[in-house]
């Protein structure tokens, strides 16, 4: 009797053991692939570290770069500590050198995100290594913002709807966001909700990601405020909207990079309650959900500042929440079903992970539903066919305690609770290099009391991801901090 699909190793079978396996953590030219370079460079130069998608089930592991470093060099060496196994640092000359000397034995790499760019340089450098994650094909049409609202606009599946939209060209992004702002006020003046309901816009370049490369737009009392890549601490004002819209347009022209992609997707503001994610891991015709996932945000900002599994703010969104989880699961398996159908993929062979954002109506928004007799569903916000901070997290837990990658030990590591911190700010005087050392050094202590403090991102402000109960390592994480900067401040 073959091993049940939640219990399998997902990378790879319990029958061929990987020889070689590497984590390529493309976040920055393949996230952001459309991007203007100074954009790809501020994401990479903060993000470069994090890579918890590694195989380390794999003979030999590595960390695969493309430009290596001394800083990432010294976190492989720290989460070699911490995985208790060998890892090693390589770039693609020096991986594709081993490869050739272990032709006849499997090699596997995983990217952060299977984009044709990608799928492209490692079949250049690598050869016909294995590539875990959604085919390219798929991962281009659900990743493109404007060509999944296109795509889920086409298939009209029920259960979620799609915000009023328009796609446009950033240099027309003036005239058409004008246009659908007469049509959302049109909208609420129907509903009898003109003097309730903020008028706004969403902006976001096709190939934007995580709110780099977008600009919010919201009026209040005659204002506009605009919030550009979801940095709600630093908002610019206008008073009209032709104003407004004119900044926006250049902000987002300042971080796209007009050859590759200059479509924008102008969507109605909605008032929300909330807005989790859920990832769903693909094994061979399998679908397994992982739930609903949290997302931070600051407070007036949509940009997520960390994860953490699913804890519902209120009683609405917890009785929402069993049933909300499996609509999303069915919805999204219809989706991800469509897409293969489309881009002519078998949908059995794939093995990889995706997640769709999707934005749950808040008391206007219900209101405005009710009044204007519409279908009482949430709204689908975007798709990452990759793996997320959130996902990426996950990994690395299972690595630091040792254990093998399945749906199954995933789906632990999220009961147990894991919450990731994208920016922890510690003292100025505070080298992040001895923050993690020293949780290195007390990993086997606060392993005793159930949970895990992991550095993925060693500058100042840290990244880090707390496991297990998360209001204790929380507190142990600031008792941490407090007791490394005090010790430095009597020296």
């Amino acid at each position: 009797m073959g091993i049940h699909y939640l219990q399998a190793p997902i990378f790879g079978n319990a029958e061929q053991r990987t020889m070689l396996g590497a984590g390529f953590h493309n976040i920055g030219r393949g996230v952001l692939r459309a991007s203007d370079a100074s954009m790809v460079n501020k994401i990479e130069a903060h993000y470069g570290e994090r890579c918890g998608h590694i195989p380390m089930d794999a003979e030999q592991a590595f960390l695969l770069v493309e430009t290596p470093s001394a800083t990432i060099e010294r976190q492989v060496a720290y989460l070699a500590q911490l995985f208790q196994k060998e890892l090693r640092m390589t770039d693609f000359a020096e991986f594709a050198c081993l490869g050739r000397e272990r032709a006849a034995e499997q090699t596997l790499v995983v990217p952060y995100i299977h984009v044709p760019e990608a799928n492209q340089q490692i079949r250049a450098l690598l050869g016909e290594v294995e590539i875990w994650g959604l085919p390219a094909s798929m991962v281009h049409l659900l990743k493109n913002k404007a060509s999944f609202y296109a795509f889920a606009d086409e298939l009209q599946l029920p259960g979620f709807a799609l915000p009023e939209y328009t796609i446009a060209s950033v240099h027309n992004l003036v005239p058409a966001s004008l246009t659908l702002l007469k049509e959302i006020e049109e909208l609420y003046a129907q509903a009898g909700l003109s003097a309730h309901y903020p008028l706004g816009v969403m902006l976001r370049g096709a190939e934007s990601d995580g709110n780099y490369g977008c600009s919010l737009l919201t009026m209040h009392d005659g204002q506009i405020t605009i919030i550009q890549d979801g940095d709600a601490l630093h908002p610019i004002t206008a008073l009209d909207w032709t104003e407004a819209l004119a900044i926006a347009r250049d902000q987002l022209i300042a971080t796209m990079n007009l050859e590759k992609e200059e479509r924008i997707v102008i969507s109605r503001f909605l008032d929300l309650e909330d807005s989790p994610g859920m990832s769903l891991v693909l094994l061979n015709g399998e679908v397994a959900s992982l739930g609903w996932n949290g997302q931070l945000q600051l407070e007036g900002s949509k940009a997520c500042v960390g994860t953490s599994s699913y804890e519902p703010k209120n009683n609405y969104l917890s009785t929402l929440q069993e049933a909300g989880e499996d609509e999303t699961e069915r919805f999204f398996t219809m989706l991800l079903r469509q897409a293969a159908v489309r881009c002519n993929v078998h949908f059995n062979d794939i093995r990889g992970i995706a997640n769709l954002d999707i934005m749950l109506p808040g008391p206007l928004e219900r209101h405005l539903q009710q009044r204007l007799q519409r279908p009482q569903v949430p709204y689908l916000a975007e798709c990452n066919p990759r793996w997320t901070n959130y996902t990426d997290a996950i990994l690395a837990v299972l690595n630091a305690y040792r254990r093998t990658p399945t749906i199954a030990a995933m789906r632990e590591v999220i009961r147990q609770g894991i919450f990731t911190i994208d920016k922890q700010f510690i003292p100025v005087h505070l080298d992040p290099t001895l923050v993690r050392t020293h949780l290195s050094e007390q990993d086997e202590a606060l392993g005793q009391l159930g949970i895990k403090i992991i550095s993925r991102m060693t500058h100042n402000p840290m990244g880090l991801i707390l496991a297990g109960e998360r209001v204790q390592a929380r507190r142990e994480l600031d008792r941490i901090i407090a007791s490394l900067a005090s010790t430095l401040d009597q020296d």
